[in-house]
């Protein structure tokens, strides 16, 4: 989650030094977007309730939280892929599917956690997500092994996925509409100008190619 938060900003940033502006993401017509907001609540929620309701992080009603809540972000991402960045993001959660589903949960490397000197990680034998990697654990490769300072451990899965966010989120800061005839040249309010000329209900999604 921090990996994938410390991305965004740098995205924002390359965005902006690319000579674009904040305001460009609110042009941004993605589908379906609230099915990220439900699948974001799910995890949250049932990470929220672990503690109480043994049966989260104990039994299959964990893993079946998260498969949901994994299939309602990538339904989204599916809906989306006009966007430069989203088969990164859509690449990244089946990585981690495959090895949660290998698992019940993503396996989190001990020595990674040492690595980061730290002796424990909170809430890890009892949370919904995450748990202990094991001799027995499967696609171990896969799971939560790369320390990262300050960002925590994240895995290829994490760092495919931050990079699908970094490579959106510049595209659509940074996103200037091609200019039509006529029409003053796009600047800090770039993005109405053209909304104003574009033909009724013409969406004003940026390229995937092109900038």
């Amino acid at each position: 989650m921090l990996l994938a938060l410390a991305l965004l900003v740098l995205g924002i940033l390359a965005g902006l030094a690319r000579g674009g502006h904040l305001e460009n993401v609110s042009a941004a017509q993605f589908r379906l977007p609230g099915l990220v907001f439900a699948g974001l609540g799910l995890q949250i929620g049932a990470q929220a309730l672990a503690s109480s309701v043994p049966a989260l992080y104990r039994g299959w009603a964990g893993t079946a939280v998260l498969m949901v809540s994994y299939g309602l972000i990538i339904a989204f991402v599916v809906a989306n892929l006009r966007y430069p960045g989203t088969a990164f993001i859509g690449a990244g959660l089946a990585l981690n599917i495959v090895v949660i589903l290998a698992n019940g949960a993503m396996p989190v490397s001990l020595a990674a956690v040492h690595h980061l000197g730290l002796k424990a990680l909170p809430g890890l034998q009892t949370g919904v997500k995450h748990h202990a990697m094991t001799r027995s654990t499967r696609l171990s490769f896969l799971g939560d092994i790369i320390p990262i300072p300050y960002l925590g451990i994240v895995s290829v899965g994490d760092v495919t996925l931050g990079t699908g966010v970094f490579l959106l989120v510049q595209r659509l800061v940074g996103y200037q509409p091609r200019r039509l005839s006529g029409n003053p040249p796009p600047g800090r309010h770039g993005v109405e100008h053209a909304a104003h000329a574009a033909p009724s209900g013409e969406a004003l999604d940026p390229p995937s190619g092109s900038r």
